[in-house]
């Protein structure tokens, strides 16, 4: 049996069950395990209950924006260390910069490219390790 030191914890955050299952099955075979929220609301407790290692966010969420949940995750002593990867259809100008600037670690525009999800998981996991190694 694998430990779980092996497995990332990876939330989806996404209201579409098309696109939950369309990253689950791009991470299939990988060493990630996908946890998945509809909302904003459920999006906080898992967050807050599992503690992922990472989080694929969209930004158009029913009952709360996705921007709003970036700024709550961010501002959660909980969560606020955690990579948050926006992933968004939205192709509003300056929206990357916007999301960025409120604590985003990367920006993925969608369709998403299997290729480019794995090349950025595996930055943004690298990214928090080392600061993890050389902050603590």
């Amino acid at each position: 049996m694998s430990g779980p030191a092996t497995r990332v914890r990876l939330l989806i955050i996404d209201d579409s069950p098309d696109f939950q299952l369309l990253i689950k099955t791009f991470l299939q075979g990988t060493n990630f395990s996908c946890l998945s929220a509809g909302d904003a609301l459920q999006a906080t407790g898992i967050a807050v209950r599992e503690r992922p290692r990472v989080i694929l966010l969209d930004i158009g969420l029913p009952g709360g924006d996705g921007l709003l949940l970036l700024e709550r995750l961010r501002g959660n002593a909980h969560t606020q260390a955690i990579p948050i990867i926006v992933a968004t259809g939205q192709t509003t100008p300056g929206l990357e910069t916007k999301v960025r600037a409120k604590g985003a670690t990367a920006y993925l525009q969608k369709p998403i490219d299997k290729q480019i999800l794995l090349e950025t998981l595996q930055r943004v996991l690298q990214e928090s390790a080392h600061a993890t190694t050389t902050h603590h």
